[in-house]
């Protein structure tokens, strides 16, 4: 959707940048550590996996080193 079409798209932006903002700084529940807005999470994992790397289960692994093998790639662990 064109945000422009409506209003302008640096008016929208800035208010949707205090919207975050305002959730992001908001007071939270017990057992919570901060209010997650759409998109956080899928941040948060995507610098966990880059930092880290993916885990896969130890059947997926050992049906790619099976593969590696039939296809003769070397494997490097």
């Amino acid at each position: 959707m064109r945000v422009d079409a409506f209003r302008p798209a640096a008016e929208f932006k800035r208010d949707m940048d205090d919207w975050i903002n305002g959730f992001r700084t908001a007071a939270t529940l017990p057992g919570h550590d901060k209010v997650l807005v759409p998109g956080d999470p899928e941040r948060e994992m995507e610098e966990e996996r880059k930092a880290n790397g993916i885990p896969l289960l130890p059947a997926v692994v050992a049906d790619l080193r099976q593969l590696a093998g039939k296809m003769g790639v070397n494997w490097i662990e």
